[in-house]
């Protein structure tokens, strides 16, 4: 663990920030280039910025409360509400910024007759590459940590904050290889032929959402953090596997329609 970058008499650099900030920055590059290959109008977005950045502040923050609810709810206090209103704690998450920018996009597409899967299929693969570098700063802050293994590549993290005092998981590093490999073959799928010639808009968002739900369900079994259980199952691993199985559906519903027997 190395939470804190730099710290001074004045002020403090965390390290988690400073992922966070490369992240932000990496895919907004990433989501402009993405927008501008696929004929998108950047002015847009441009035009609902602040919208924008507000919505993706709020769900980072409501996901962090929810995934983190025993740091916020350890009490039924005035006190424990007013936390949640503490901003500069370091509690977003940046799926839940993800998700909220997302909504309120499809909202200003649907108000404005734009095509909201042609702007999916340039978010997602950016939001994906900026979730990996995230990644990253959750191993340096020691959050959204595994469980107990004996398997020669678990790691001890030295923090009142983990239950575990044995090795456990390293479950960041995971999410960072697999976000990291599904960027890859998402930006490798986008430019195939086949997958160029689809009529339809919306192939690359709904694998991309489909496949990291996926992969973030099975990357439950090996979290050791505290969430939500519904049935000893953390709640976490439901909603991402029900968001995996609806967008495994709708995506074969749009590209897989049966072909139509001609009759002799």
């Amino acid at each position: 663990m190395h939470p804190i970058l730099l710290q001074t008499n004045f002020f403090t650099i965390n390290t988690l920030w400073i992922f966070i900030i490369a992240a932000l920055l990496t895919g907004t590059s990433l989501f402009i280039k993405e927008a501008i290959k696929n004929s998108l109008k950047i002015q847009f977005i441009t035009q609902h910025a602040w919208q924008l950045i507000i919505w993706s502040i709020i769900g980072a923050r409501i996901a962090n409360i929810i995934t983190n609810y025993k740091s916020y709810f350890y009490s039924f206090s005035g006190e424990a509400l007013i936390k949640i209103l503490y901003f500069w704690d370091k509690g977003f998450s940046f799926w839940g910024a993800l998700i909220g920018f997302t909504v309120y996009l499809h909202y200003i597409c649907k108000k404005n007759d734009q095509d909201f899967l042609s702007w999916l299929d340039a978010l997602i693969p950016a939001g994906i590459f900026a979730l990996s570098i995230t990644h990253i700063g959750n191993f340096f802050e020691g959050s959204s940590y595994g469980n107990e293994t004996s398997l020669p590549w678990g790691v001890n993290f030295e923090s009142p904050a983990i239950r575990y005092t044995v090795p456990i998981h390293p479950t960041q590093i995971y999410a960072f290889l697999y976000t990291l490999a599904l960027g890859f073959i998402l930006i490798y799928l986008e430019k195939r032929p086949k997958i160029q010639s689809l009529k339809k808009s919306g192939f690359i968002a709904l694998a991309g959402i489909a496949s990291y739900n996926g992969l973030r369900f099975l990357e439950e079994f090996f979290r050791g953090d505290d969430t939500f259980l519904l049935f000893d199952i953390r709640v976490s691993q439901i909603i991402v596997g029900i968001i995996a199985i609806s967008a495994s559906i709708i995506l074969y519903l749009r590209y897989n329609k049966p072909k139509r027997k001609i009759k002799k």
